[in-house]
């Protein structure tokens, strides 16, 4: 069952509690490190190949890619467990509760919503219709709009955590997120700008070390929300 939390029970903490949270990261990467590094590639191909369907295929994958994300979660709570993550754990979401599932799409529209703006706004493309991306857009300019989409989420970080491990409804699981965030502004931006750099350099070995990134940032938010929820 999953442990209960509420929006009184969130805790403050340093903004060093931020490197914490990677460094606890790194210990349950370490756990099950190829089978975190499968998820995060089940992850990639599942947003690449539906983005590759004509017309409703990107529309599509803003619902079924942030599901199999969350895969490295629930790898991330096995392995704390004592357990080893597993691939099927990238249809794990997919049974949740439909608020806890709605909850999680939400988050992720969201945060796409603040690339598609940076992305309109910096490089004049539509990122609901990929094959109108210049193949041309520099490396920067992609940095720029997955900064944005950071900046974005970071008030929704815990909304999957509190939705599918803090049996949290749709609204309240927003509300613990967004709480947690205004209690520790500081150790979400911290957090923030290291999942920027592990992601920036992801994209920059052509997406070969987002295998390795996204699994730690997944990782560094499950402790986060073990830190500041769960355990409270």
């Amino acid at each position: 069952m999953p442990a209960e939390s509420g929006p009184g029970s969130i805790a403050s903490v340093p903004v060093s509690r931020a490197l914490v949270w990677y460094g606890d990261a790194m210990r349950l990467w370490k756990r099950g490190p190829a089978t975190l590094s499968l998820l995060a590639a089940i992850t990639v191909i599942a947003q690449v190949a539906l983005e590759l369907v004509p017309d409703a295929g990107p529309l599509a994958s803003k619902v079924v890619v942030p599901l199999v994300a969350c895969g490295m979660l629930y790898g991330a709570a096995a392995a704390e467990a004592g357990a080893h993550p597993r691939l099927a754990h990238a249809l794990s979401a997919f049974r949740a509760s439909a608020g806890a599932i709605g909850a999680i799409v939400l988050s992720s529209v969201v945060t796409f919503g603040a690339e598609w703006i940076a992305a309109d706004a910096l490089a004049g493309v539509n990122l609901l219709n990929p094959t109108a991306t210049p193949a041309d857009l520099d490396s920067l300019t992609v940095l720029a709009i997955y900064a944005a989409g950071i900046a974005a989420s970071l008030p929704l970080s815990l909304v999957p955590l509190a939705a599918l491990f803090g049996g949290a409804g749709f609204l309240p699981s927003f509300a613990i997120s967004a709480i947690a965030f205004a209690r520790n502004p500081g150790a979400f931006v911290v957090y923030g700008a290291i999942a920027f750099a592990l992601l920036a350099l992801g994209l920059l070995t052509m997406g070969i070390g987002l295998v390795i990134a996204l699994p730690l940032v997944a990782c560094a938010t499950y402790v986060a929300w073990r830190d500041l929820c769960e355990r409270r």
